[in-house]
């Protein structure tokens, strides 16, 4: 493949608005009610600096494990098929284990039904969504999206669906069915 084609094929990354919710949620929001909380009481029995240091501490340390593990939002091939990585989890799928002629391109305006509902185990803050969710159709899947509307759904074989956001769903589709020998 070249870089073009691999472009294509690659999940979207989280974006800058994303990495600055996870920033505002993580470290921000704790951070200023530790330290509302010390400055509201202090009055009365001093500020207690060290624990707004140790909860920024803390909470700095949690963002950069999260800002790293955001990075890991990938898709691998190999010769066998593929790999989704992100966030949390990783999980590879034989082309066989792949439900290629019903997999379909769907957007979510047109298609509420595909759309992440119930987050069952994942991250998910505004425009980034990783993990295992109910969809609304009340499928389970994994999801790898970074806030589009335009997302690949793959049935697998193994009970589960997945959600993925490739910079172009289409070619993605269509490398996988390429890769499987042509399954439509």
């Amino acid at each position: 493949m070249n870089p073009v084609d691999t472009a294509r094929l690659a999940l979207v990354p989280a974006s800058p608005r994303a990495r600055s919710w996870l920033f505002g949620l993580v470290f921000g929001l704790p951070v200023a009610l530790v330290a509302g909380t010390e400055l509201a009481r202090g009055a009365e029995t001093g500020i207690a600096w060290h624990a707004i240091g140790g909860v920024a501490g803390f909470c700095l340390l949690l963002w950069a494990v999260l800002a790293t593990l955001l990075r890991r939002h990938r898709l691998d091939f190999h010769s066998e098929g593929i790999e989704v990585a992100t966030t949390f989890y990783r999980r590879r799928f034989a082309l066989s284990d792949l439900d290629l002629g019903s997999a379909r391109v769907v957007d979510l305006a047109e298609r509420p039904d595909y759309r992440p509902m119930l987050r069952t185990n994942g991250l998910a803050i505004p425009g980034f969504r990783s993990g295992w969710y109910r969809l609304r159709n009340g499928d389970r899947a994994l999801v790898a999206t970074a806030g589009g509307q335009r997302l690949l759904w793959i049935p697998t074989r193994a009970g589960h669906d997945l959600l993925l956001q490739p910079g172009d769903p289409r070619a993605l589709l269509e490398q996988l069915r390429t890769m499987g020998g042509g399954e439509r």
